[in-house]
């Protein structure tokens, strides 16, 4: 009987240690945000973030939305294709993009500027401009 006992309390112990990897693992991840995409085209140097130096090209520039006056440099997001004005997202429509730049707001049609090759990773270009969700 106490044998079954231990067992028992050892499979409560691991549910709870699992059930709290869970809750801890919802709460670090970051929220999403909604807005909409467009893209830019080389040259992507200087930005704003690195100046000359090379990023590669799955690059973003962010908008005053999140921009933070420089806070979101260097920032990983995960950009998803949500739709376009004509339906435009391919595949699984998913990109992560690193912010290399500012988008001024006299510039930016979007809420994030994705370097060409980024936005034809997701959608068609031909479209312009997409709605996309994007988290850290």
């Amino acid at each position: 009987m106490a044998f079954h006992l231990q067992n028992f309390v050892a499979s409560i112990l691991v549910l709870f240690l699992c059930l709290g990897t869970l809750t801890i693992s919802a709460f670090e991840s970051a929220p999403q945000s909604s807005g909409t995409a467009t893209y830019y085209t080389p040259p992507y140097l200087p930005s704003a973030c690195y100046g000359y130096q090379d990023q590669g090209v799955m690059i973003a520039a962010a908008s005053d939305a999140f921009y933070n006056n420089g806070g979101a440099c260097g920032d990983y997001y995960q950009v998803t294709c949500v739709g376009g004005t004509n339906e435009g997202c391919l595949g699984s429509g998913t990109v992560e993009v690193k912010i290399v730049d500012h988008c001024p707001p006299n510039s930016c049609r979007g809420t994030i500027d994705l370097s060409q090759e980024a936005f034809a990773s997701i959608a068609d270009p031909t479209v312009g401009v997409i709605n996309v969700s994007f988290q850290k």
